[in-house]
């Protein structure tokens, strides 16, 4: 495993990739959530890239900025920046790869995967989505708070704060302007696949079936007692086993 950066308009994403760039290898794109990191929850995108790795694949994940250890501020975050910078990530591996790229991705990162696959459609080999959240959109809009707490107090002190990261209203504001996180998708007519937990307390099923319907090649899968985070060993076993048959590497290619 290595660090490994990217540029994006003058600042830097870091993250790491595992194995190396050889012709015929397969590279997958891991892609984290909202406010997490290039390891994923508890490690989810590590577990992910040592099971595909021992399969023979070039994995690699990055901390998008205002994440980790990458530049920036959480509080300057954006959805249509972060599907910017996802882009980048797709171009860059597939670039290097010398091939169509394999996209991994959870919650919030699935959604901007889902926008930023479709402007690359030709670039983007698979795409699997981990609970995707187009809730935030709609909790926003519609309820104008985020995982259940309310935006006001967000308004009035200038930023929402997540758990002691400070969140801008930039980011509220680009989804109250009107944002639209499936329009388009569409245009990726690739394999893909959704994945969500019917215990998932954060992101409801629903959002996971609707991707399921708007990907034209996507099949849904519910999976019975899983939470948001995947948050247990045959959970996480189930995952990866389902990904490693879905991108063509249970064979050991």
């Amino acid at each position: 495993m290595r660090p490994i950066t990217l540029d994006h308009r003058g600042r830097t994403v870091r993250g790491w990739e595992l194995g190396t760039d050889e012709p015929g290898r397969p590279a997958v794109l891991l892609v984290h959530g909202f406010g997490s990191t290039d390891t994923g929850g508890q490690q989810l995108f590590v577990q992910t890239a040592r099971r595909l790795h021992e399969h023979g694949a070039v994995v690699r994940s990055y901390s998008r900025l205002g994440h980790g250890t990458s530049d920036g501020e959480f509080a300057d975050i954006t959805i249509g920046d972060e599907v910017d910078q996802v882009e980048s990530m797709i171009r860059t591996l597939a670039a290097d790869a010398g091939a169509p790229v394999h996209v991994v991705a959870h919650s919030l990162g699935a959604v901007e995967s889902a926008t930023a696959a479709a402007r690359v459609p030709e670039l983007v080999a698979s795409l699997t989505l981990w609970s995707p959240a187009g809730v935030v959109v709609d909790d926003i809009a519609s309820k104008d708070e985020i995982q259940g707490q309310p935006l006001a107090p967000a308004r009035e002190q200038g930023y929402f704060d997540f758990g002691g990261m400070a969140l801008g209203t930039a980011f509220i504001d680009e989804v109250t302007a009107g944002l639209d996180v499936y329009a388009g998708i569409d245009r990726y007519t690739g394999p893909a696949e959704v994945l969500h937990g019917t215990a998932d307390q954060i992101v409801p099923l629903s959002y996971g079936e609707r991707y399921g319907e708007v990907l034209p090649r996507a099949a849904f899968t519910p999976v019975e007692g899983a939470d948001h985070g995947w948050s247990s060993v045959p959970f996480r076993r189930l995952l990866l086993d389902r990904l490693v048959a879905f991108v063509g590497l249970a064979d050991g290619s």
